[in-house]
């Protein structure tokens, strides 16, 4: 299953028909296909990498957020963000959802509405279309004429979306990995994914080699205890709390997003990293793009969508289509380089940037009243 493209409305601050397109709008070189875009069926290609870039507080965690819904409908049928991402709301939010799966193209489009009872979000107007894919249907994906409503005889919950009735099973599709590093100090959910990829020690002693030269090892012995492995051939048993406080902030979050990443990679799953340059070395993250690009690496057509701060992570892109610019003005809104800019994929994106191209330098007044006020 891929999701092919999203639009929105009434999502938080969001324009209306706010859009994010999974595939390829500009011409497909050959370099292209072998590191940029992912064939999940002939002649369908989707990005294997998509980037969110903007100033501050311009709508990009809002954008990933909107795909962590998505991908939670689609991962657990159900939406178990609700309360940290619709908690102010109390608005119904649209949802139009095209989707590949199985040979099959698939139009999902909902509404979504808050619960305030028992803080859950149901499921309205919930509608189905389909198509089979053919080769000489790729330029006629979002054509959605040639779509047939799906009659399903839906028993389901009001909290359950029909995505399961296609789907059937619950896996992760998608992961989302939020800004804030709460997520990643819980060392039992990165070594509980470790037994579901039958326990492999050598991943995670190479993982924490890149960020702690002076480990060997962590084993998990009980959810709440751990045992380092030092490489002076020296051991410790901890409690969770403990092994939190003794790793670097970097070590414990290289870790567990760097798990997400393995889980990604070996199952085709995709991948959400809300600035993803937080606590990292540049090269470090420079490198992890580039595993996504690799397809000796990635060889079940997984995703990595990132938001950042880094502009000189775009040169690392071949493609502009696979590049949204977010801004904020009456509401929060995407630009996406391929279609709104005049601009040549071989040029140095990040110097475009750093000469304020896209209109997303920081504001010069702002920062002289700020040394102002400091005089």
């Amino acid at each position: 299953m891929k999701i092919l493209k999203v639009t929105a409305n009434n999502f938080k601050l969001c324009e209306d028909n706010f859009t994010i397109s999974f595939v390829p709008e500009a011409n497909k070189t050959v370099e292209d296909k072998e590191f940029e875009l992912n064939e999940i069926d002939e002649n369908l290609f989707v990005f294997k990498t998509l980037c969110f870039i903007g100033k501050n507080a311009s709508g990009k965690t809002t954008a990933s957020e909107l795909l962590s819904l998505v991908y939670d409908i689609f991962s657990m049928f159900r939406i178990r963000e609700s309360y940290s991402i619709l908690r102010y709301w109390d608005k119904m939010v649209n949802l139009d959802i095209t989707f590949y799966n199985e040979g099959y193209l698939y139009r999902y489009v909902t509404d979504l509405c808050k619960n305030n009872e028992n803080n859950t979000i149901v499921f309205k107007n919930q509608k189905l279309y389909k198509r089979i894919y053919m080769k000489s249907y790729a330029r006629m994906i979002f054509d959605y004429s040639k779509y047939e409503e799906l009659k399903l005889d839906n028993s389901l919950p009001e909290d359950t979306s029909i995505v399961y009735l296609i789907l059937k099973n619950i896996a992760f599709r998608g992961i989302y990995c939020p800004s804030r590093d709460e997520i990643y100090s819980d060392y039992a959910i990165s070594f509980n994914i470790y037994r579901l990829l039958n326990n492999n020690n050598k991943i995670v002693e190479a993982i924490l080699k890149i960020f702690d030269e002076h480990l060997d090892g962590i084993e998990m012995l009980e959810d709440n205890k751990f045992k380092i492995y030092y490489n002076n051939k020296t051991s410790k048993e901890v409690t969770s709390k403990e092994l939190y406080n003794i790793l670097s902030s970097g070590t414990t979050k290289g870790f567990g997003l760097f798990t997400f990443v393995v889980y990604s990679l070996k199952n085709g799953c995709d991948l959400i990293v809300d600035e993803i340059e937080n606590h990292f070395h540049k090269s470090l993250v420079e490198n992890l793009v580039s595993l996504y690009k690799d397809k000796s690496v990635n060889k079940n057509n997984a995703t990595l969508i990132f938001t950042t701060h880094y502009c000189e992570l775009l040169d690392l892109f071949n493609r502009t289509d696979n590049i949204y610019i977010t801004k904020y003005d009456k509401n929060i809104h995407l630009e996406n380089m391929y279609k709104d800019y005049d601009f040549r994929p071989e040029l140095s994106k990040s110097k475009k940037f750093y000469s304020n191209t896209f209109n997303t330098d920081v504001n010069y007044d702002s920062l002289m009243n700020f040394k102002k006020e400091l005089m």
